[in-house]
């Protein structure tokens, strides 16, 4: 019996040395990409199925295929084909994303609707060879915009009843425009309506770039008071590149804080930094200790440029950064997701109250800010609030019912 459980234990800790090696490795082929490099040889003591696999769960076969067809040696044939497929995959993907974007913002422009395309639709061009980036959607915030007196622009409309009249009429529009298109909304409400269409077209249209109730609610309450208007199209905007630094930081963290994400953020990370060399980072830094989030943008900087640079030399806190984001995934985990919030709520708990009673107080009497936005017939219509919570749980229950069950056994056993 204790034989067994040794020898399990042994096999548990060389899995763990393999998984290791194997993110030492990709980190090292990632780096070799950005360079244009020879990568070393692949160490014994890892597989090319564990590389790829690794790789595949954080969407960046095509950010280390460039080192990866460099590469002097042998890849098992089956795995070799299989980065290649990725990255003409990437690349298509790209080119169709770009064609069938510039196809819908000109629509939306005629339609007299304001434009400014955010996120990853910019950041897969700072990367310096095409097809490194995957594509998994397009961000777009959109609306009728107007001067704001205050300097930068806002929504349409003198009162909040105005602009919420815009915007509805806003998003009316736009449906019309998808739907024309041959697109299906697959969300309607909250910060962002879902769009999406076959083979693969997913279009997240953003109305606010944070929710009400987040740590960066607030900064972003008005989304467009940091918006700059395209000199040759007035419907068309864009951040500055400080701005939209400061954006891609906290929509990092965002998915960091919640259920963790994977190393594309730090590959990310470092093609802005690579490409984006003249930052402004005294109003980078202040606007971010505004949100609270300058010591984690200086820990990702400091990350990405310690594992890309060419002349990097990573730090243990920086490879316990990098093992972390490696097992998150592209997308986190439920288990990440449940156990931050369960943290939050205790760093947030008084004196002599209970952790999870206090948590479950949370998630079923949700904000009003979260309310308002997420279930608007519920915070219109006060008399029926009290059926929420019952809702929600069977709306749970039907939709992510894996993820209801997680979150019930996290609960139970969380100390």
């Amino acid at each position: 019996m204790e034989k067994g459980k040794k020898a399990k234990e042994i096999q548990v800790q060389q899995r763990r040395e393999e998984l290791k090696n194997a993110g030492r490795y990709l980190i090292g082929l990632i780096r070799c990409s950005f360079h244009g490099e020879v990568p070393k040889e692949k160490p014994e003591k890892c597989s090319w199925e564990l590389v790829f696999r690794l790789a595949k769960s954080n969407s960046v076969e095509s950010t280390a295929s460039p080192a990866i067809q460099r590469y002097g040696q042998e890849i098992p044939e089956e795995i070799a084909k299989e980065w290649k497929a990725a990255q003409n995959q990437t690349i298509y993907r790209q080119l169709r994303f770009d064609l069938e974007r510039e196809q819908i913002l000109a629509k939306m422009a005629e339609a007299g609707l304001s434009v400014l395309p955010l996120k990853g639709i910019y950041v897969a061009d700072y990367y310096p060879f095409p097809g490194m980036r995957w594509m998994c959607d397009n961000d777009i915030l959109y609306g009728y915009v107007e001067s704001d007196p205050e300097g930068g622009y806002c929504f349409r409309g003198q009162t909040e009843q105005e602009q919420n009249n815009w915007n509805k009429k806003a998003e009316q529009e736009l449906q019309k425009i998808m739907e024309e298109l041959g697109y299906k909304a697959e969300h309607l409400g909250g910060a962002h309506d879902v769009y999406q269409k076959e083979p693969f077209f997913n279009f997240e249209m953003h109305h606010r770039l944070a929710e009400a109730d987040s740590i960066t609610g607030e900064y972003y309450q008005n989304p467009w008071k940091r918006a700059k208007q395209n000199d040759k199209n007035k419907q068309f905007y864009y951040f500055s590149d400080e701005d939209e630094y400061i954006y891609l930081i906290t929509h990092a963290y965002k998915h960091f804080a919640h259920a963790g994400c994977g190393i594309r953020t730090l590959a990310d990370e470092y093609a802005i930094l690579s490409k984006k060399t003249e930052l402004d980072w005294k109003y980078v830094k202040t606007e971010l200790e505004k949100l609270e989030l300058d010591t984690f943008e200086e820990k990702l900087r400091a990350t990405a440029q310690n594992a890309f640079s060419e002349k990097g030399e990573l730090r243990c806190e920086d490879w316990e950064m990098i093992f972390y984001m490696l097992g998150c995934g592209t997308y986190g985990t439920t288990g990440n997701m449940i156990r931050n919030r369960l943290e939050e709520t205790k760093k947030n708990l008084k004196a002599g109250e209970d952790v999870r009673q206090s948590y479950m107080k949370e998630r079923v009497w949700i904000s009003e800010a979260k309310m308002k936005e997420f279930y608007p017939f519920f915070y219109r219509h006060k008399i029926f609030r009290v059926f929420l919570p019952v809702y929600r749980v069977i709306k749970g229950m039907i939709l992510h019912p894996r993820r209801l069950i997680a979150e019930w056994k996290a609960w139970r056993t969380f100390q």
